[in-house]
């Protein structure tokens, strides 16, 4: 484990903290889903993976869903013939653990393609046969999985040019989506329709040319026709992003009536070592910076109110390109040579401990952080100004799950570029305080648990407030777990 991941204890031994032991992990067959959390199993379809050599470590973790890709191609390889049988063993395993699965029916089929025709080109401008096998297929594939996957996402990145048959424009993808949903009701008119599947971090994305395809796909229509928007989240610091591209997306919405339409976060990440393409490439990401990464961009989501957030991916595994050529990708909590398990692994186990059950934002409680005791004290006016701006930056999250209180804190900093790093009094007042009497403090990628013994309970103005001296900040979240009788 990284020098990043040692001991609270020991990388600040004026903290006070006292081990308490690790995080305890709830049994397997007796794990309740953390229903806002999901894992990504996309690639399947290709076979860029190995699903029975990932999923020992799958079943270690307890989100609530599981992205996956229906494989058209894999599906139909005789024209009207359907085996799904690849896909039956993938949805038996995540059903086993509680995971539901949620399913991207995206990419063509060759059997319909003119020779020369990627299979990312939309079915319904690639040929006549395509444009009517498209549908049969996808209704086909809800009849077989009614009762078992109820969630279809349709496409995959729409707004990405994949070449002269792909989809040129908003509307062009809303018909899409128009012609998808009703096979996929056709065949289980019970079906959950997801669109939008947007892009982000590469230049085509919709943040780069200012929403303006989302907006036009609901200009369209899309509307009317979907349950869920999914969007991707690749940022570097997703702190900076988030929250105002959040509250724009909100306005579009409101434009035209959708203003509790759920927003799906369908792949976010990074990888955990230099990558030459792909979302977030050309960085020097190391596995101790994938773990922090995944950490910060997850509780950026649920905290601006995204129904689902969905961690890109389980797994490594090597992308094909058209041309025949093979790039290994490395966004996995898994290694892809050995199904080793990285940090970002043991990081996302604790979010799906922590947050079982139904998580909600809790803006109950005041949360604030503050200058030690020791700097009060023998600090001068002007570097007191100092130690105030470090704290501007502070994130700040708190959340309810299943009625116990959880906060988190982290500094924003440049991954690329380690900080300064310190300690601060936190102080809680409001609703809820009884749970902070005796906290634990968890450190997500060591799993180790802290017992904080500078904890103090006061009274101001008939009222309490509790107290905690010389808790660190560090450059990804700690975790103060609130403790219900």
């Amino acid at each position: 484990m990284s020098e990043d991941f040692l001991p609270l204890n020991e990388r600040f031994p004026a903290a006070g903290l006292q081990p308490a032991g690790k995080l305890p992990l709830q049994a397997v067959g007796q794990r309740i889903p953390a229903q806002q959390l999901s894992i990504g199993c996309e690639c399947l379809d290709r076979d860029y993976w190995q699903w029975e050599k990932a999923l020992p470590a799958l079943r270690e973790l307890s989100p609530g869903w599981a992205r996956l890709q229906s494989g058209w191609a894999k599906c139909e390889r005789s024209p009207g013939v359907y085996d799904f049988a690849w896909l039956d063993q993938i949805v038996t395993d995540l059903l086993a653990q509680q995971i539901k699965p949620w399913v991207c029916v995206c990419y063509g089929n060759p059997l319909y393609y003119p020779e020369g025709t990627g299979v990312r080109a939309c079915p319904l401008q690639a040929s006549t046969a395509a444009a009517a096998a498209w549908p049969r297929y996808l209704e086909a594939l809800a009849r077989h999985y009614q009762g078992r996957v109820q969630h279809f996402e349709v496409w995959n990145e729409p707004e990405l040019s994949w070449g002269p048959t792909a989809l040129r424009d908003a509307a062009d993808y809303v018909e899409l989506v128009a012609v998808s949903s009703a096979a996929l009701r056709r065949g289980n008119p019970t079906a959950c329709i997801i669109g939008g599947a947007a892009a982000s971090g590469v230049r085509n994305s919709p943040r780069y040319h200012g929403f303006a395809f989302a907006a036009a796909q609901f200009a369209a229509g899309l509307g009317k026709h979907i349950d869920a928007y999914s969007y991707h989240a690749y940022d570097v610091f997703p702190e900076l992003v988030q929250e105002p591209e959040k509250r724009f997306f909100q306005r579009i919405l409101a434009r035209y009536g959708l203003e509790n339409l759920p927003l799906w976060q369908g792949e976010g990440g990074c990888p955990a070592c230099w990558q030459k393409d792909n979302a977030l490439s050309k960085h020097p990401w190391t596995e101790t910076k994938q773990a922090k990464h995944l950490l910060r961009n997850i509780l950026c989501d649920l905290r601006q109110g995204a129904a689902l957030s969905s961690y890109f991916m389980l797994s490594d595994f090597v992308y094909r390109h058209p041309d025949g050529s093979t790039s290994p990708t490395y966004y996995g909590l898994l290694s892809g040579e050995d199904y080793r398990r990285r940090p970002a692994f043991y990081a996302y186990q604790s979010l799906t401990e922590i947050f079982a059950g139904q998580l909600e934002v809790n803006d109950a409680l005041l949360f604030s952080l503050h200058k030690t005791t020791a700097e009060r004290t023998v600090i001068s006016l002007e570097d007191s100004a100092g130690i105030d701006a470090l704290r501007t930056s502070i994130q700040r999250f708190a959340f309810t799950v299943s009625g116990r209180t959880i906060l988190a804190w982290h500094r924003p900093v440049n991954p690329h570029r380690p900080e300064e790093l310190f300690l601060n009094t936190l102080l809680l007042e409001g609703d809820g305080l009884e749970q902070f009497r005796e906290p634990l403090l968890l450190d997500p990628v060591t799993q180790q648990l802290y017992r904080p013994t500078r904890l103090t309970v006061e009274e101001r103005w008939g009222s309490e407030r509790v107290r905690i001296d010389d808790l660190p900040v560090l450059d990804y979240p700690l975790f103060l777990l609130g403790q219900v009788n």
